[in-house]
Formats: C-alpha cells, sequence, structure tokens
C-alpha cells in the first residue's frame, strides 16, 4: 500500500518530489497519515469480509476477488505461510502470481488508490478552506454570475484553480488550445487572465484567497480616473501578487527543504524592494548565494522577480518579504 500510495500523495501534495520528515526516514505528517488511513480501512474491510460480510456488486453477488482472498487465508495451507514474503510478493505487479494474490491486490490496493491523487488535493484544498467543487461554484453559484459573461475569462479561471491545486510552474499562462478556442492572441489572453482574477477577487475575495492562494488584506484600491486603466492595473498588481504570494507563503507541513527555497526567494525579493526603495542591494548577487545560480541565470531570474516586484508593489512585496510564512518556525 505504501509502495503504490508514494506517488499519487507526492504528486498531490509536493509537486512530485521528495517527501521526507523533519527526521528518520519517514514520510511528511499528512502523507504518513494518509497512508495509515488506508491501510486501516483496507485491513477492516479484509476482517469484516472474514466474519462473513462480504462485500457484494451493484446486482448482490459477493465480489469475486474477495471471495478468493477470504477462501485462500481460510485454508490450511494458509496457516504455514510467511506472511512477510508474500507482502514482497504482493507488491509486484508482474505476471504470474496465484489468482487470489491478484484479487488481493486489486481489492485491497488496486482499489483504495483509485483516484488518490485527485482525491488528495480535493481533501487537502477543502481543509484549508478553498472549494471542493470551484469548477461547479463559478459555473453556477449566484456570486460568479458577472464572471460568466466572459466565457474565455471564466475558462481561464477554472483551468487556474485546477493549476493551482496541481502546483503547476506556471499557472498563469494561458495554453495555446484555450486562446485559439476562443481566437485570442498571447497579450490578449493575458490580458483578459488578468482581468477575470481582478473580477472573481471583487466578486468573492474568500474564494480568490483559499482558491489562487492569495491573502485577503480587506484593503480597497482607489480607482484611477480611466476605468479601463483601473482594469488593467488591478488586474496586473493581483496576478503579480498571487504569484508572489504563492512563492513566499509556506504550506503547512511541507518538507524542511520547500521552507529553506522559499526563505532563499524572500532574501532575493527583498534585495529587489530595497534597490527599487532606492537602497543600496545586489539582488543578483543574492540569487547567486542563496538559489546556487550562476550568475547568467541568477539576472535572468532577478528580473522577472523585478517584474513581479514592479507589477504587485515594491512596498507590499517588502513586506511579504519580511513576514515569516505560516508553519515556518522562527
Amino acid at each position: 500500500m505504501r509502495v503504490a500510495a508514494r506517488g499519487p500523495l507526492h504528486r498531490a501534495r509536493h509537486a512530485g518530489r521528495s517527501c521526507g520528515a523533519p527526521t528518520g526516514h519517514g514520510w511528511c505528517a499528512e502523507c504518513e497519515e494518509t497512508v495509515d488511513d488506508l491501510l486501516l480501512e483496507s485491513f477492516a474491510r479484509l476482517r469484516s469480509a472474514l466474519d462473513g460480510a462480504t462485500p457484494e456488486t451493484r446486482s448482490g453477488q459477493p465480489v469475486r476477488e474477495m471471495v478468493l482472498v477470504c477462501e485462500h487465508l481460510a485454508s490450511a495451507d494458509a496457516r504455514n505461510e510467511d506472511a512477510a514474503t508474500w507482502a514482497v510478493k504482493l507488491r509486484r505487479t508482474a505476471g504470474g502470481d496465484e489468482p487470489w494474490l491478484r484479487a488481493a491486490r486489486a481489492q485491497l490496493v488496486h482499489y483504495p488508490l483509485l483516484h488518490l491523487e485527485e482525491r488528495t488535493r480535493r481533501a487537502d484544498a477543502v481543509r484549508r478552506g478553498a472549494s471542493a467543487r470551484p469548477d461547479r461554484d463559478l459555473r453556477q453559484a449566484a456570486w460568479a454570475a458577472p464572471l460568466r459573461n466572459d466565457p474565455a475569462g471564466l475558462e481561464m479561471l477554472i483551468l487556474l484553480v485546477f493549476r493551482m491545486r496541481r502546483r503547476v510552474p506556471d499557472p498563469f499562462q494561458v495554453p495555446d488550445d484555450l486562446r485559439d478556442r476562443h481566437g485570442l492572441t498571447r497579450t490578449e489572453a493575458s490580458r483578459r487572465m488578468g482581468t477575470a482574477l481582478a473580477s472573481l477577487r471583487a466578486a468573492n475575495p474568500g474564494f480568490f484567497a483559499a482558491n489562487i492562494g492569495e491573502p485577503v488584506t480587506g484593503h480597497g484600491v482607489e480607482a484611477p480616473v480611466d476605468p479601463q486603466e483601473s482594469i488593467t492595473k488591478d488586474a496586473d498588481r493581483d496576478q503579480a501578487r498571487a504569484i508572489l504570494a504563492r512563492l513566499l507563503t509556506a504550506r503547512a507541513g511541507e518538507p524542511m527543504a520547500c521552507a529553506a527555497r522559499r526563505r532563499s526567494y524572500r532574501a532575493v525579493i527583498a534585495a529587489v524592494c530595497a534597490l527599487g526603495a532606492g537602497r543600496r542591494a545586489d539582488p543578483i548577487a543574492v540569487a547567486v548565494r542563496e538559489l546556487g545560480l550562476i550568475p547568467e541565470h541568477a539576472a535572468r531570474r532577478v528580473r522577472r522577480l523585478a517584474f513581479l516586484v514592479a507589477a504587485a508593489g515594491v512596498e507590499w512585496a517588502d513586506q511579504m518579504a519580511e513576514v515569516t510564512p505560516a508553519g515556518v518556525g522562527a
């Protein structure tokens, strides 16, 4: 069970990176808890079947695979078998295994882990206050009615929410097929994405904060004279702030390596902000030291961060870089 669950859990919670406990060789607390629950559920299911409560199909017939498992475990041969040896064989997926072993693998490992990655993402999202079905909310909720006036923007928002859950490296990049479907250029698509984000934040700040990842500050923005300029500037600012907040805000229980990486980015962004505020700083040197990049790559990374800081606001970004993210010890 642990071997089979490792991949889906790591993809769901750690973007495919390794998952480790602060000490020892175990997994993070959340993944350990999930796999323990899965093991207990499978054990309880097997125990119930051995006690006579065999699970049934929709037609009311006993599940044939579980019957095979129970018949073998109740046989005289099973009494003298080494459980550890069978456990090793259970982890393999090669052919040639005995029918009861294939049945055990299907009933006690394969089926309980179906859609584990998506189920984990959804459960984690709900636990942190996000929507269980954000696509349904955006398409049907009354508060989202203004967002549905722009089909392209709505589709971008739905895609963005699920990309954020999957921790896609560049979730705000509009895919080519979506642009082609709505006849948008890259520039137009980026603008529509920003406008949709600004509209979502205005329509439901709580949904925006929980599903996109930006903290809700509760402070309004004074509108410029030109309404179109207001939409554009607010969209660019909101998008930049969402990216920076996602980069700098730690998740509870994340690996120490991820927390250290965020601290490195906070140092680089703080240097960018210092330079933007007129103070002496060398962000490229900080990026070389903190991120382990060669100067050429560090310069490109700093340039991208500088664009985000400029769009988000130097003062706002400076405050974000100074605040210790949640879940990170002092």
